[in-house]
């Protein structure tokens, strides 16, 4: 038996510049997790990981795994990969957010059981996800989520990389019994975990289902990364009139100033961090998110965000990050039209 404690603490400073009363400056402690992992023989393993942050206890990992022959089966309370962003940990994101069209469209993560099978050149993973919840009250009826990923990996040499895929998610919410009614929301706090409220949200009161699908693409080439994807949801409402649809995507690149090579977790197939201490890298991303349906009269906003981003990675533990954010908002967005600068720097310590 070998026993492994994990953690990761966040600290985020961040100044906006052209910003709303509702945004402010200030520091935040994003993360603050504690977990670790037990592997039992040569095919089972255990992981729990727990967070503490905004005052705050939650469970975010809590499943059991058996693995063999490059065959993965897991059980418990854990995500359903349906993206690279969506699915990639905060240990590893290059930015301190993911991109924010992944984040708006963030499915969460369910009770269930899945399936992965990763070899050199493949991966394919599938999911089955009872409820939206850990627990339930007697007025709530749990709906269920299903999810599903390829990936084609046709370079793989362990420095170069062409990672080629595309996700599905099948939601349908779970039911008040009171209301007779199954709610859905979309939400997102721009590309910051600073305390500011949202910047993009829309409510469904009254839906049968979501779906969502993605194509993403990754590449290592030396020192070079691409990464993009692009994403979209539908929600099917009770009345067809109003079903409503939600789209967008992103593009970001990097350049190793310091290093020669990244990381990559083939049995996930998401990207971690860069291998070597010492590394250095920099970072450019755009992104869109458009929530707005004039044809069936739903409006959540759209926003367009640039990005540019500079980490060091001190060694496997410590690392820090800096980050300039601008952010364009339309009149329908949470906080209205707006143009607003964000400076972030985060210190990130994990072990």
């Amino acid at each position: 038996m070998d026993i492994r404690l994990s953690g990761r603490l966040f600290l985020d400073a961040g100044f906006f510049m052209n910003n709303p009363e509702e945004v402010h400056s200030g520091t935040h402690l994003p993360e603050i997790r504690l977990g670790g992992k037990i592997k039992i023989g040569s095919h089972w393993c255990s992981k729990i990981d727990i967070g503490f942050s905004n005052g705050k206890v939650s469970l975010k990992d809590a499943y059991l795994e058996y693995g063999k022959n490059e065959n993965y089966f897991r059980a418990g309370y854990m995500l359903g990969f349906y993206s690279i962003d969506q699915s990639t940990s905060t240990n590893d994101l290059v930015f301190n957010t993911p991109a924010n069209v992944a984040e708006t469209f963030y499915p969460g993560r369910h009770t269930g059981i899945s399936f992965t099978r990763s070899v050199m050149n493949y991966y394919l993973s599938f999911g089955v996800f009872p409820g939206d919840k850990l627990n339930y009250a007697e007025t709530t009826k749990p709906g269920y989520n299903l999810s599903g990923r390829g990936v084609w990996r046709p370079v793989n040499d362990g420095y170069d990389l062409v990672h080629i895929g595309t996700g599905m998610t099948f939601r349908k919410a779970d039911l008040d019994k009171e209301t007779g009614k199954r709610s859905l929301r979309l939400k997102s706090k721009g590309v910051t975990e600073l305390t500011v409220p949202a910047f993009l949200e829309i409510e469904f009161e009254d839906s049968r289902y979501q779906t969502q699908n993605n194509i993403e693409y990754l590449q290592y080439r030396g020192k070079w990364m691409v990464q993009s994807e692009l994403m979209s949801t539908y929600i099917r409402m009770e009345s067809a009139q109003d079903n409503f649809t939600g789209y967008g995507g992103y593009l970001q690149g990097g350049f190793l100033l310091k290093g020669n090579r990244y990381g990559y977790d083939e049995t996930d197939a998401l990207p971690v961090m860069p291998v070597e201490k010492g590394s250095l890298l920099l970072l450019a991303r755009v992104n869109y998110t458009h929530l707005n349906n004039k044809r069936n009269h739903w409006y959540g906003g759209t926003q367009k965000d640039l990005s540019a981003g500079l980490n060091y990675y001190f060694n496997q533990y410590i690392s820090t990050r800096l980050n300039y954010n601008l952010i364009l908002t339309d009149r329908h967005a949470a906080l209205g039209k707006q143009s607003i600068h964000i400076v972030q720097a985060r210190i990130q310590i994990r072990f």
